[in-house]
């Protein structure tokens, strides 16, 4: 029965897989927090008390005091860009050009998802039949199909992350100014900056098209467990096509440990679905849990 239950909690059995990923978003977001902070704070980067620290940090004492606020600002957001680059998206340079190094730092865990959804596919077509081969899967030995889908699950979860933090950059921005212009001490200036980024909003007065503010870091960590399960579901759509499989059905996670269901998902839970109009339905919304079965015929 607690087996039931946990799969039916999460029926793609990726809960552990979208903890490391969170885990490691959490990780590279607070330890920008912190080279903000010591920036500003410790070392005076703006030269905001008139004090010149001697200790080497992030962002050198007075790195951006320029004489004028566009300069101060624009310096900073060019060094935070840096940051951003080097610590959360790990763009290397190159030759003079930045690029993605060996691949971004994300696409392990979307790997890991994608293999998770071709085992799960193996095993639920095993259920109903199907003889499949249960082989360790590594990495190198897709199917073109699977090869090509998994690419693109690569660009997409990169661009994303990295569209983030350039809407983040844009906050920041903004918040910087203000606390220049308000004459705003180096703690009060780093705290604004920090909330900017990881929330809670206060009276940023930074929102989305519904008046909800969303900080980068927990759109971040959205961003993981939304594209691991993304991985996962494209993978057993895949690994149904290579088996001959026409139609599946949807099983809806349990939003509340079982005592509600998504409505969203709800109304999916249970239809039968051809592979070409499932691909694109599931996730169906952030943090959605959804998987799905192979639908044989009687």
């Amino acid at each position: 029965m607690l087996i039931n239950r946990i799969s039916k909690i999460d029926p793609t059995r990726t809960t552990g897989l979208r903890l490391r990923f969170t885990r490691e978003m959490t990780k590279r977001f607070r330890k920008l927090r912190g080279i903000i902070g010591t920036s500003i704070v410790d070392n005076d980067c703006f030269n905001l008390t008139g004090m010149k620290a001697m200790a080497m940090s992030p962002a050198q004492p007075g790195q951006f005091d320029f004489p004028t606020s566009e300069g101060k600002i624009s310096a900073f957001m060019e060094w935070l860009q840096g940051q951003e680059d080097d610590g959360i998206l790990e763009i290397v340079s190159r030759e003079g050009r930045r690029v993605v190094g060996r691949g971004a730092w994300t696409d392990k865990y979307i790997q890991l998802a994608y293999d998770s959804g071709i085992q799960q596919a193996k095993d639920n077509l095993e259920k109903v039949g199907y003889d499949v081969s249960k082989g360790v899967l590594e990495t190198g030995f897709y199917s073109p199909r699977h090869a090509d889908r998994l690419g693109l699950l690569y660009t997409r979860c990169f661009n994303d992350l990295k569209g983030i933090t350039d809407a983040m950059d844009g906050q920041v921005s903004r918040v910087l100014a203000e606390g220049i212009a308000k004459g705003q001490n180096p703690r009060k200036l780093a705290k604004m900056l920090n909330r900017t980024i990881s929330g809670p909003s206060g009276d940023l007065g930074i929102t989305d098209i519904l008046g909800r503010y969303i900080p980068a870091e927990r759109r971040a960590k959205m961003l993981a467990r939304t594209e691991i399960i993304r991985a996962h579901h494209q993978a057993q759509v895949n690994e149904y096509r290579e088996a001959g499989i026409a139609d599946v059905k949807v099983i809806a996670e349990w939003m509340t440990a079982g005592y509600d269901v998504c409505p969203i998902c709800a109304d999916m839970e249970g239809r039968t679905y051809n592979l070409d109009q499932i691909e694109g339905m599931i996730p169906a919304h952030p943090n959605c849990r959804c998987t799905i079965v192979p639908h044989i015929k009687d």
